[in-house]
């Protein structure tokens, strides 16, 4: 099993999202949440699904004189994107801004890409996992229930794939459906085997 092939590592996981948390905990590993500030800003010139790898490579790197300092520490750390017609929509500043961006997704497709990068003392590693989620067209009332009723502040694209809006408005999806939870375990899992 996997958490004993990496028992030797004091994981830490650099996220404060209580969904990456359960995803870790799904995947059976022991960790630590642990977040420190960084500023999450990237290149204007890197390309939309770029910028998640980027961001998650910035969050491990904080940690870096630890891991240099103890080498029994693994430090995981992620970002999540969405992107819709080249446009990245991040958290939304409130509920005017969470309201446009659902319009903007409505009837449309567009792509959820994570970030994720591994780092212990001697080895980094970072991956990005894309998927793309259709929205069926929205009506505003159904777009302001959701942004009144589940706050999704403090979510990329202003919503949860795992809430009222995935079971109401998501038509398809290509790729892993815990990608857009906000992380994509698979991808995770196997990279870890090969540690």
């Amino acid at each position: 099993m996997l958490k004993d092939k990496l028992k030797k590592y004091n994981i830490i996981l650099a996220s404060g999202s209580p969904r990456r948390r359960e995803l870790m905990q799904m995947l059976g590993l022991d960790f630590t949440v642990k977040t420190k500030p960084t500023d999450e800003v990237y290149p204007d010139t890197l390309p939309v699904e770029e910028v998640s790898e980027y961001l998650s490579r910035l969050k491990a790197g904080a940690f870096r004189e630890e891991a240099q300092a103890d080498k029994s520490l693994m430090v995981i750390a992620s970002d999540t994107t969405v992107a819709v017609d080249g446009e990245i929509l991040g958290k939304p500043a409130d509920r005017a801004d969470a309201i446009a961006m659902l319009r903007k997704l409505s009837g449309k497709s567009h792509s959820v890409f994570s970030g994720v990068c591994i780092m212990t003392a001697d080895r980094t590693e970072s991956f990005t996992a894309r998927t793309d989620v259709w929205f069926r067209e929205l009506q505003d009332q159904e777009i302001e229930f959701y942004v009144d009723n589940y706050k999704p502040f403090d979510k990329a694209g202003a919503y949860a794939v795992q809430e009222w809006i995935g079971a109401a408005a998501i038509s398809r999806m290509e790729g892993s459906y815990y990608n857009v939870v906000g992380l994509p375990t698979q991808m995770l899992y196997v990279k870890l085997c090969g540690w």
